[in-house]
């Protein structure tokens, strides 16, 4: 940690660089005014720009470096006012800009710590200002299916098309008056989100606009991650959230065999997946119930920004891999990221027998500890996915090598159970516990593991003769 007398030393360097980079500016500007040349220093940094507070035509050119400085203030301000996770840099950063030349250009106070200081609670209490709770609907494309109308995983709900389409007529029609000039617009939007089949809704709350947005976005494709583990990847791979406007995808192609021309003709979509009407009840038994219950419990801390969650985050970060690894493309990158999905789910900062480490603690949430030799078969599945991982990333093995569809098909297979069992022992309590350390997150895998020995050992001894 910085010492306190260096820290706010450090503030006044930053404040006092950011305005000697305007002066030189300045000077940049009158030599090329005068030279009718521009200055190769003004063409690659004149780029940033901090506008006056009472005339926002009028800027202050600080360049890149000064304003990387400023985005470091603006983040030290965002930081002690408790709100950095809810707010963009950009929305603290304009403010403090405007203070900073308010104090030290227009009304030509000395550069001191206590007045840094002021402006920067000043940007702070302007950001928190631009604070709201926000719903969104954002598309997708997830299954053919017409029913339900409308399921949820915790904060995260999905509404059918014509379920949306009834909410947002009614939205509407409330509001009529204030759209009336911009039916054109507003009819693009419709237009848009009616080839989704169906619509996520999640309530934000306490973010400013662009944070609210990019962690709508990261809650729901975190839900479609969970629907990936709860259903499987055979299932769910044609799932996506948002992208371009496609009801149809048609694709061709044409060939020439022995002189004889062929072609193909073909049309599907995203989100064509085959499940019945029935689908949810799937989920009606109680583990699945217990599973579903606990995903939702996870995404609390996805859609609120200010819950520090470690095992949700590890839960969801863990997802997120098994999601991508789904929904990608390359056999090759599919192997990557399921076991990343691992690593990020058991790892614990260990440097020394990391696949030990990773698949003693893979096969002990996996395995039966009443069936012989599962911990074992769940082990060695671990370490070859792994293993497989390893050389692709580390290029011994190419990616074109048949062997990586079994990495494929592993990492498919243990990165499902693994997560879900790791989620199912994390429990409701664990997942909404702050404040726990990585070591102590690490302490409790190992009891995990001993607890698991312990178990096997008991029943190895009864079914000896």
């Amino acid at each position: 940690m910085i010492p306190v007398a260096n820290a706010k030393l450090k503030l006044e360097e930053d404040v006092e660089f950011i305005f000697s980079e305007a002066a030189r500016f300045r000077k940049l500007e009158r030599q090329w005014l005068e030279t009718k040349k521009a200055p190769a220093e003004l063409k690659e940094g004149y780029l940033w720009e901090i506008p006056f507070p009472d005339d926002e035509q009028k800027k202050l050119p600080i360049g890149r470096a000064a304003m990387a400085r400023l985005e470091d203030l603006a983040n030290l301000a965002s930081l002690r006012a408790r709100i950095d996770s809810q707010v963009d840099v950009l929305t603290v950063r304009q403010p403090l800009g405007q203070s900073l030349i308010r104090r030290f250009v227009l009304e030509g106070r000395p550069i001191t710590v206590q007045h840094i200081e002021r402006a920067m609670s000043e940007a702070a209490r302007k950001a928190t200002k631009k604070l709201h709770t926000t719903t969104h609907y954002i598309p997708c494309h997830l299954m053919i299916a017409q029913e339900p109308a409308r399921f949820a995983l915790g904060p995260v709900a999905f509404l059918r098309r014509s379920e949306f389409r009834a909410l947002l007529a009614k939205r509407l029609w409330a509001s009529r008056a204030e759209h009336r000039s911009n039916w054109q617009f507003l009819g693009d939007a419709a237009r848009y989100y009616k080839s989704f089949g169906w619509v996520a809704e999640v309530t934000v709350p306490n973010c400013d606009e662009k944070t609210s947005e990019r962690v709508a976005q990261s809650a729901v494709t975190s839900a479609l991650n969970c629907l990936h583990l709860l259903f499987g990847a055979g299932h769910t791979a044609r799932m996506v959230v948002g992208g371009p406007s496609i009801e149809r995808d048609k694709r061709g192609s044409f060939r020439v065999v022995k002189g004889r021309l062929t072609f193909w003709a073909s049309y599907g979509g995203p989100g064509e997946v085959g499940f019945n009407e029935d689908w949810m009840e799937l989920l009606d038994d109680d583990e699945a119930q217990v599973l579903l219950k606990l995903c939702g419990v996870a995404l609390e801390a996805a859609s609120d920004p200010r819950l520090e969650r470690p095992l949700s985050d590890r839960f969801l970060d863990a997802s997120h891999w098994y999601g991508e690894a789904v929904r990608e493309t390359s056999s090759a990158a599919k192997v990557i990221k399921y076991v990343t999905a691992l690593e990020r789910m058991f790892m614990t900062d260990e440097k020394d027998n990391i696949i030990d480490t990773m698949s003693q603690r893979i096969a002990t949430f996996c395995s039966d500890p009443s069936a012989s030799d599962d911990f074992s078969r769940w082990e060695a599945d671990a370490r070859r996915a792994y293993d497989l991982r390893s050389k692709l990333a580390h290029g011994s093995m190419s990616p074109r090598d048949p062997a990586v569809y079994e990495g494929v098909r592993l990492g498919s297979e243990v990165g499902r159970a693994a997560l879900l069992s790791g989620l199912a022992a994390f429990e409701e309590p664990g997942l909404r516990q702050q404040g726990m350390t990585r070591k102590e997150i690490a302490r409790w895998f190992q009891s995990c593991v001993q607890h698991g020995d312990a178990v096997r050992a008991h029943f190895n001894a009864k079914t000896k003769p």
